[in-house]
């Protein structure tokens, strides 16, 4: 009962993991993928330049050929406000050269005919950091890849099999270092891979069966021959 009682406290500490400003990226191997932006409206206006974010002010900020919104929403925690944008790109090189992330360095390369890389460079935020926001709040950046990751750079471990997070409190993002993100991941997606293993495991059945039942006619077309002999002795 003691280590049922500690795992669900594990769970319900995961699930109460909040952030104060996130971006989450659902990548692709052809560099397509979808995006959403979470935030305070003091974080947002910061980090995005937006003078005063609103629903109908994001949605405008963040619309463009790079990027479809397919949805802009507002909730509340804690009495802070926070407004959530979500999107969907066909070329994430294309996505960084969005005018919304003009400030950053970032790109998808393909580094040989097995592997692509993803770097992410997040510049320190010059402005002062607005009184709401203290200085413990976290903000998040976190990819779902669509492969097996070789090699990151992040704190924290990969996420069931391929999610990773980057994370830095405000006090660090003010005024500090900035952030930076680099991954390596295998072209060949999941999905992918998983189709190749059951099509070579449905192959060897396929064989072995053939095989089988090769050798038992063969065997069978003996047996009879030995016997059609037998009887004409």
């Amino acid at each position: 009962m003691r280590i049922v009682f500690l795992c669900a406290c594990a769970f319900a500490l995961a699930a109460c993991e909040s952030y104060e400003y996130e971006e989450e990226v659902f990548l692709e191997t052809d560099g397509s993928g979808n995006i959403r932006i979470s935030g305070t409206h003091e974080l947002l206006r910061v980090i995005h330049d937006v003078e005063a974010p609103s629903l109908s002010s994001m949605r405008a900020h963040f619309e463009d050929p790079a990027l479809r919104i397919d949805s802009v929403r507002e909730t509340s925690r804690d009495g802070r406000r926070y407004i959530h944008v979500e999107g969907r790109f066909e070329d994430f090189n294309a996505l960084c050269r969005h005018p919304a992330f003009r400030a950053r360095d970032c790109g998808l390369r393909q580094e040989d005919d097995r592997e692509l890389s993803l770097f992410l460079s997040v510049p320190a935020i010059t402005a002062e950091r607005p009184s709401p926001v203290e200085p413990d709040d976290v903000l998040a950046f976190r990819f779902h890849f669509p492969s097996s990751v070789r090699s990151h750079n992040s704190r924290h471990d990969i996420e069931r099999g391929n999610i990773i997070r980057w994370q830095r409190t405000a006090e660090e993002l003010f005024g500090g270092d900035g952030l930076l993100i680099e991954a390596r991941f295998e072209r060949r997606s999941v999905l992918a891979t998983t189709v190749i293993i059951l099509g070579t495991a449905l192959g060897i059945v396929v064989l072995t069966a053939s095989i089988a039942l090769y050798w038992m006619t063969r065997k069978g077309r003996r047996q009879l021959a030995d016997e059609r002999k037998a009887e004409s002795v």
